[in-house]
């Protein structure tokens, strides 16, 4: 029989035995959850040391492409040796000190790209893309960095198999904008109306347009001109004017089928340009648009070159300079076979028809972009004067004669004196061939601002326009730009003869008189040219003086406006000029050759003053030809942004700022080409 103790005990058990269960239970648990711990601890740790990968990327890729646009080194735009010391630097500071790690982070690089990539941003289909580029490439403006390193060691190493003994790998490419805009050109000191209106109407209306060149006749360009160099267009209203977004612009492949007729592109402008402009330059381009009948496509990709990273609110060229390029950009053709006729009417009646032709052999383009890429260019062209001086023979023949006459009888009645008189039949056509070489500027650095320095620096050199003269015959009709035969420049007109080796009585071969001699005069008309010579490129003055502007995208890095941009007063280094206008020279003379034992006694001094009297004839011509350089050359080369000799350099903006992260995708992968 049990005991109530047995009893007891016997109740007891199962309770104890549950207890050690659950102790067993416990300890089992615990024994799982350290493996699930440790799984959590190795994501974890997996997960912090890609983000500090990234990290990394991401600094090192933004201290680089400062380096890289010229801003953390004077504004010299750093080569890849340059960018990879940098790299190298800023990840040894991440790692306490570690360069060799710094340096084991790059060297394998990810999928074939190394660890330092100098490249540029595209935009394709409206994405931003990397496009690597070789180290020295002017286009350069944005750095990759790809960084590789071994995933760090499991915190249970069993579940090494899980996680494996791969890499990790982390990209960042960053851009930093670094970007000015500027153009090179003549200035526009003074205007003639007919010039004006003849180029305008060479470059706004279709071939043989009178209709077209009556109306822009009608505008008076000329004294709206000012205002038109007064107003300064952005790239935004030059997005605006084509109907297409500032980024479309900065996308090399859409800019370059941006090509509207110029009609199509003024009257865009008339709506774009807004409170920016006032009323009277809206009507004018408005005007310009209506009569506008020129069918050809604005080519604007030749006229911007790069873009990209360029805000919209940011100045790149006067309306005037714009109407005057597109213009040009139309008719270019770089073999100039086909010239333009401009309708200026340089004629002087009775004495000689000139015909006035351009060939644009290159357009002019607008200085925009980074330091050591960015570079302005006024047009190359080839400038033809054809004149038909054929009508002042006419009625040279006469007119020497009867000046002959005269001075004979100033001597009194001479027996036995003979004279003859030839002049050649027209036609006289005379030819000036003038091919301009165009100048050029280019940013050479741009130091972009500090804690210490709030605006930025702009370093830029230039060189001058540079032009070669022919001078020649041309067979046919000028308003056919013919050919110049440039074999001979001088061209014979008149020859005189004067007999005074029997002065007195002649019976036979016997003189009872005076023997005062003879002479032959052969008079012509001596053509000359000198072109300018080519310069060397000079470095400007230091443009340090700029306000900042805020612009309305956010987004975009802050913009500032150099001081002495139009309508503003000139300050001292903007705009600013190198070299001394030099002018082609053209000199038309009249020239003798003489022949025989000369004349002698009372007849001294005749041929002298008979060579005056000629000269007094031609004046007419010789005041056409030696005033084409004032009259026509020079004036017409101004609006055409060049001056020959002198290059006068305006800088408009500049857009700097932080570096920018643009993307973070790895090279090689489906999303990153």
């Amino acid at each position: 029989m049990q005991t109530s103790s047995e009893r007891a005990q016997r109740r007891a058990s199962p309770r104890s035995r549950q207890r050690g269960a659950a102790g067993v239970f416990l300890i089992i648990s615990l024994l799982l959850l350290v493996p699930i711990l440790a799984l959590a601890l190795n994501i974890g740790q997996l997960y912090y040391a890609q983000r500090d990968l990234e990290k990394q990327a991401t600094l090192a890729a933004l201290s680089a492409t400062q380096v890289a646009s010229g801003c953390a080194n004077d504004g010299v735009p750093g080569r890849l040796a340059a960018v990879t010391a940098e790299v190298l630097r800023i990840i040894a500071a991440n790692n306490r000190g570690d360069a060799a790690g710094a340096a084991a982070l790059l060297a394998s690089g990810i999928n074939d790209s190394p660890g330092v990539e100098l490249g540029r941003i595209d935009v394709v289909g409206g994405l931003r893309r990397f496009v690597p580029l070789v180290d020295g490439n002017p286009t350069i403006n944005a750095v990759r960095i790809n960084l590789t390193r071994p995933q760090p060691a499991p915190f249970l190493r069993p579940l090494g198999s899980v996680f494996g003994t791969g890499n990790l790998y982390a990209s960042a490419t960053a851009q930093q904008a670094a970007i000015g805009t500027f153009n090179v050109g003549s200035g526009l000191l003074s205007l003639n109306g007919g010039i004006v209106n003849g180029l305008l109407g060479g470059l706004l209306c279709a071939p043989g347009d009178v209709t077209c060149q009556n109306k822009i006749v009608s505008l008076n360009v000329v004294s709206g001109t000012q205002g038109l160099v007064n107003t300064q267009i952005s790239l935004g209203q030059l997005a605006t004017a084509l109907g297409v977004s500032v980024e479309d612009l900065s996308d090399p492949v859409t800019l370059a089928a941006q090509t509207p007729i110029l009609s199509e592109l003024l009257g865009g402008l008339v709506g774009a340009l807004g409170d920016t402009a006032s009323s009277s330059v809206v009507g004018l381009v408005q005007g310009l648009a209506n009569a506008a009948s020129n069918p050809r496509e604005v080519p604007l990709g030749r006229l911007l070159g790069v873009v990209d990273g360029l805000g919209g609110d940011t100045p790149i060229i006067n309306l005037f300079d714009l109407l005057i390029a597109a213009g040009q950009a139309t008719v270019a053709d770089p073999t100039g076979v086909t010239p333009i006729n401009l309708p200026i009417n340089l004629n002087v009646p009775g004495v000689a028809n000139v015909a006035t032709f351009i060939n644009v052999l290159e357009p002019p383009q607008f200085g925009i972009g980074r330091p050591g890429q960015a570079e302005a260019k006024t047009a190359q062209i080839r400038l033809l004067v054809r004149i038909e001086a054929g009508g002042i023979l006419n009625g040279l023949l006469g007119a020497i004669n009867s000046l002959l006459n005269g001075l004979l009888s100033v001597l009194g009645s001479l027996v036995g004196l003979k004279t003859t008189v030839s002049v050649v039949p027209p036609p006289l056509n005379l030819g000036i061939d003038v091919q301009v070489a165009g100048g050029a500027a280019t940013l050479e650095r741009l130091q972009c601002p500090t804690s210490g320095r709030a605006d930025p620096i702009a370093h830029l050199n230039a060189r001058t326009a540079t032009a070669t003269v022919a001078v020649g015959t041309f067979s046919g009709a000028a308003s056919s730009a013919p050919t110049l035969n440039t074999a001979t420049n001088s061209f014979p007109i008149a020859a005189i003869g004067i007999d005074a080796s029997c002065v007195g009585v002649k019976l036979g071969s016997l003189c009872l008189g005076l023997n005062l001699g003879t002479t032959n005069v052969s008079v012509g008309l001596g053509l000359t040219g000198i072109g300018v010579g080519a310069t060397s490129p000079a470095a400007l003055a230091p443009v340090t003086s700029f306000t900042p502007v805020t612009l309305a995208e956010s987004r975009l890095q802050p913009v500032f406006i150099a001081d002495g941009v139009p309508p503003q007063s000139p300050v001292a280094a903007n705009p600013q000029t190198i070299s001394a206008p030099t002018t082609v020279n053209i000199s038309l003379n009249v020239t003798n050759k003489q022949t025989g034992t000369g004349l002698v006694g009372v007849l001294t001094g005749l041929v002298s003053n008979l060579l005056t009297g000629i000269v007094n004839l031609l004046n007419p011509l010789l005041s056409l030809v030696n005033g084409l350089t004032t009259s026509l050359i020079d004036p017409l080369l101004s609006l055409l942004g060049i001056q020959l000799g002198t290059a006068t350099v305006t800088m408009n903006a500049v857009q700097t700022g932080q570096p920018q992260l643009i993307s973070t995708c790895l090279p090689g992968t489906a999303l990153c080409p």
